[in-house]
C-alpha cells in the first residue's frame, strides 16, 4: 500500500497515474481518492499525471494529531509533492477539496501551475442565510442527531438533490448505488467526519481572493443549490480572484464527476493544457 510519512505528521495514502502534466486531485469532504477511479483515472490518465490521495481523516491515511485544519491539509499535500518530487502541479479541488487547494495556491503559489476550483466556495462569508454563521452549521448538526451518520451519509450522497438530479436518480439507480458503495468503503467515519467539518466551517478565505496568482476556473454545476448554494459561491469566487474564468455545467450538481463525467474531463483536460506551459 503506498504510503508517505510525512514531516507533517501523517502517514499519507497516494497512487500515481499516468504520466504528463501533474493534477493533484484534492476530493470532497470525507471522501478518499478512489472517488476518482471510475471516470477521473481512465479518462484523464492517458494524457496526464493523476496524483490521487486520501486526505488525514480517511482511514488509510492516519495523522499523529486530534484537531484538523485546511492549513494541515494544505501542508500534507505539499510534502506529498516534496516526496514525489514534483516541483509545480495544476491542482483540482471538489467542494472542501476546494478550500485545500485554494489555500495551496494562496501560501505556496510557487507550487502551483493553475487551479480549478469544483463545486467549492471561499468560506462561510458568501454563503446565504444561517450557512454564514462560523462554526458548524445548523443544517449539519440536526441532520446527524436526527438521522445518525449513516442515514445521513446516504440521504447526501443517494437520496436528495444534493449530488445528483433527481432525474439522473430515477434514470440510473444502479450508478448512485454503485458510487455509494465506493465512496462509503474508505470513507471518514463519524468522529473524522466531524473533525473534518469543524476544519472546513471554521475557516475563511474570501479576504483573500485577490490574493491568487495562478491562472483559475470556476466549475459549477447550474442545479448545485440544493443545500448550501454553491452557484453564490462561485460567483464571488469569479468575481474576486483576478483574470478568473466561470464554466457552468448545465443541469449538474454537486457530483458531476460522476453524474456527467466525459463533459467535466473534457474541461478538465482542455484546462491543464492551456496552462501546461506555465
Amino acid at each position: 500500500m503506498p504510503l508517505a510519512s510525512l514531516a507533517t505528521g501523517a502517514n499519507l495514502y497516494y497512487e500515481t497515474h499516468g504520466a504528463g502534466e501533474p493534477l493533484l486531485l484534492f476530493p470532497s469532504t470525507a471522501f478518499s481518492g478512489e472517488v476518482w477511479k471510475p471516470y477521473q483515472v481512465p479518462g484523464l490518465a492517458k494524457s496526464l499525471q493523476l496524483i490521487l490521495h486520501d486526505p488525514r481523516g480517511c482511514p488509510r491515511t492516519t495523522a499523529s494529531q486530534q484537531v484538523y485544519t485546511i492549513e494541515q491539509m494544505v501542508n500534507d499535500a505539499m510534502a506529498l509533492l516534496d516526496h514525489l518530487k514534483i516541483p509545480a502541479a495544476h491542482l483540482l479541488g471538489h467542494s472542501m477539496g476546494g478550500r485545500v487547494a485554494l489555500t495551496m495556491a494562496l501560501n505556496f503559489p510557487g507550487r502551483v501551475k493553475s487551479l480549478i476550483m469544483a463545486a467549492s466556495g471561499s468560506g462561510p462569508v458568501t454563503r446565504p442565510g444561517p450557512d454564514c454563521v462560523p462554526g458548524l452549521p445548523h443544517w449539519l448538526v440536526l441532520g446527524l442527531v436526527e438521522k445518525g451518520f449513516e442515514k445521513f451519509l446516504r440521504d447526501e450522497y443517494c437520496e436528495s438533490e444534493v449530488f445528483f438530479t433527481k432525474d439522473f436518480r430515477d434514470r440510473h439507480p444502479e450508478r448512485i448505488e454503485e458510487f455509494y458503495r465506493l465512496a462509503r468503503a474508505t470513507h471518514a467515519n463519524l468522529s473524522e467526519y466531524i473533525h473534518l467539518s469543524v476544519a472546513r466551517h471554521n475557516w475563511e478565505a474570501t479576504h483573500r481572493l485577490g490574493d491568487v496568482q495562478c491562472p483559475t476556473l470556476v466549475l459549477i454545476g447550474n442545479n448545485d443549490q440544493a443545500r448550501s448554494n454553491h452557484l453564490l459561491q462561485a460567483e464571488a469566487l469569479k468575481n474576486r480572484i483576478p483574470g478568473a474564468e466561470l464554466k457552468v455545467l448545465d443541469g449538474q450538481s454537486h457530483g458531476f464527476f460522476w453524474q456527467a463525467p466525459e463533459e467535466t474531463n473534457r474541461v478538465i483536460l482542455d484546462w491543464v493544457k492551456r496552462h501546461a506551459t506555465l
